[in-house]
Formats: C-alpha cells, sequence, structure tokens
C-alpha cells in the first residue's frame, strides 16, 4: 500500500509510478484523513507500507502528520515500511521527524528516498518555480530515479537514500523551525480583481480551509461581490495558487511576479534503463 499526499502534482506522479512499478495499491491520504478510518482497514497483504509526500521546511507537511497522527498499527510494525518524498533541492536532516512520526503510529522506518522533482514554493524573496531548463532537467532524471528506488523497495533494502543537502542539521531544526512556526499561515492570502469566483481554490484545499462566497452589491443589484476567505487552518501546500485559473491568489505581495507549476501541465516522458 502506498499512501500519498500532494498539492501541485509531484507527489502523485511519484506514488502512481512506484505503485505501477511495484503493482500496488496507490490511495491519497487527503480524502482518508476525513473518512475516520479505522486501524488497518486498508491493509490486508503483507507488501511494503510507503508513504510519499512533499518536503515543507525541510520536514514533513503538518497535514501529513495530521494523517499519521489518526493511524494506529502496531500489528503492522514487522512490515517493511518506506518513505519516498518530493523536494526542489534536498531534506536535510526530515528523516528524523518522519521517524519518529513513523514510529508514534506504531510502525519501524525502514528505508527513505527522496527525488528532485520542479520547484514550487514561491513565498519568500528568491523563491520561485524553475526555469524550463531546470524543470526539464528534473523531467529528465525522474523515470531513472523512481526506478532505482522502486528496486531498491523489490529488494528491502535498509537504507536512507536522501539528498540532505549542506548544513542538513540547521536546514530542518533552524531555518525549517522558523518556516514552520511562521511561514505556514494563510494571513497573507488574497485574490485580486482577476478572480472569477470559479471556486479552483475551495475544490483543491486539502483542509478546507477556504470558503467562497458571492452575493450582490447592496447599492448596485448588477455588480457581483466575491470574498474569497482562508480560515486559519494552513498546511501551506500553496494548491490554491497554483491551480488558480487566472493568478487571481496572491501571498501578500510576495508572490505578484512569480510563477505557477503544476505537474498537470507538462508532458513528461519517463524513460527507464534497457534491462
Amino acid at each position: 500500500m502506498i499512501f500519498y499526499f500532494s498539492a501541485t502534482g509531484n507527489s502523485k506522479a511519484l506514488a502512481q509510478e512506484l505503485g505501477r512499478l511495484l503493482n500496488d495499491r496507490v490511495e491519497d491520504m487527503v480524502p482518508l484523513l476525513y473518512s475516520s478510518p479505522r486501524e488497518g482497514q486498508w491493509l490486508g497483504d503483507d507488501k511494503p507500507l510507503g508513504f510519499v509526500f512533499p518536503i515543507y521546511g525541510w520536514s514533513l507537511p503538518n497535514i501529513v502528520r495530521d494523517f499519521l497522527c489518526q493511524l494506529h498499527l502496531n500489528d503492522y510494525n514487522s512490515r517493511y515500511t518506506y518513505f519516498a518524498v518530493t523536494c526542489g533541492d534536498d531534506v536535510g536532516v526530515a528523516d528524523r521527524p518522519i521517524r519518529v512520526a513513523l514510529v508514534e503510529t506504531g510502525l519501524q522506518l525502514n528505508a527513505g528516498f527522496s527525488v528532485n522533482m520542479p520547484d514550487s514554493y514561491i513565498c519568500l524573496p528568491g523563491f520561485d518555480v524553475d526555469k524550463d531548463e531546470e524543470r526539464e532537467a528534473k523531467f529528465a532524471r525522474f523515470g531513472l530515479r523512481v526506478k532505482e528506488i522502486a528496486d531498491k523497495i523489490v529488494r528491502r533494502e535498509e537504507v536512507m537514500d536522501i539528498k540532505r543537502g549542506a548544513f542538513a542539521w540547521a536546514k530542518t531544526n533552524i531555518l525549517g523551525w522558523y518556516f514552520r512556526k511562521f511561514l505556514i499561515t494563510d494571513k497573507p492570502f488574497r485574490t485580486t480583481a482577476d478572480c472569477i469566483a470559479c471556486g479552483t481554490c475551495v475544490k483543491v484545499c486539502p483542509m478546507h480551509n477556504i470558503t467562497l462566497d458571492e452575493h450582490q452589491d447592496g447599492v448596485n443589484g448588477q455588480r457581483s461581490i466575491v470574498n474569497i476567505t482562508w480560515h486559519g487552518h494552513c498546511t501551506g501546500c500553496l494548491a490554491c495558487y497554483h491551480h488558480c485559473p487566472t493568478r487571481a491568489v496572491r501571498f501578500g505581495k510576495r508572490t505578484e511576479k512569480k510563477g505557477q507549476y503544476l505537474y498537470s501541465k507538462y508532458p513528461v516522458k519517463l524513460e527507464y534503463p534497457l534491462p
């Protein structure tokens, strides 16, 4: 079984391709998070147990932590368990909080993998989506990397095959702490006059954190007034920003000239080595 969380499609693509190569079932965490799952209700075989998601602030997203908190899988602690995470560059020591979260669930972590995918974080100065050349280079390596990971899972390798990067501890425990404490917030979100009230941001928010209210102007009944409201339960995934068809969602002034990214917008051709 492979559980995944994905906002812009990178981790979904990774989970689906691992599922295809491993002939394994793939499930989106988000619907399960709101379905009051019973202990081990999805697990009926002895296949590996995988968790696939993006790295936020050199750690696991809050929504993934929430999903793991509701699982109680002590009866499955002998099962080969792994994570496979997507990141723009490196993951720091994210394996440590991931391991802790899994142990609290009743699982022992056997392996971890990271996959470089196009950047989607755009909320700080100097951060933007990848340029075309860099994005295509990451896509070109994607198929080979997924095949490498799948082969190691089949062999039940106990390995931490992740790209930690420079200053790994500081990134997760200092910069990452600041990021998670102060930058995972929906307070700066707003919409511009380009908003067409399509409701896309409401539909794609995994936290059910956005509402749309459209009503008639009390003075001039011919004009519609649209209010998009964020309600304080953001997980920092930026799905609302990247899915907006008119680029009307903004994170304060920090994203005014930044790009958008969705995996589904690009024809990614997966290439594998010859046997």
